[in-house]
């Protein structure tokens, strides 16, 4: 953790790799920490991202700080790995949830569904 951070006075800068954390991953690190500290962003290089922390309150912790806000980074990166891995099944049970409550849409989306398929075939014979 040395390498990638950086202290001066009354401030802490992280670089982080965007290769591991995306941008979304960092943003979101970043609102939590709004409560605590003022966030500034900034390009460190091609694929790394530079985020200097400036507590709000003096005489806070710099190292615990930056430890916190490495822990948001590992939480909100599991948090959208997670939703990747389960977005299809959380698609499936918001369609249960929907059709079971007006039955009438699920027979809309099988038309729909057949219908998008007719003209898939359609195109793929035309060629």
């Amino acid at each position: 953790m040395e390498k990638n951070v950086k202290k001066g006075r009354g401030w802490v800068c992280l670089s982080i790799d965007t290769a591991i954390y995306s941008l979304p991953t960092i943003y979101s690190a970043g609102y939590i920490f709004l409560d605590k500290a003022y966030i500034y962003l900034d390009k460190d290089s091609k694929s790394k991202v530079a985020v200097f922390i400036y507590p709000k309150k003096k005489n806070q912790n710099l190292d615990k700080l930056a430890g916190d806000f490495l822990n948001e980074l590992l939480n909100y990166a599991h948090y959208y790995s997670s939703l990747k891995v389960n977005a299809d099944a959380l698609k499936t049970l918001m369609q249960r949830a929907l059709f079971s409550a007006e039955p009438s849409l699920a027979k809309e989306a099988e038309e729909q569904e057949i219908s998008d398929l007719i003209k898939e075939l359609e195109e793929e014979s035309g060629e």
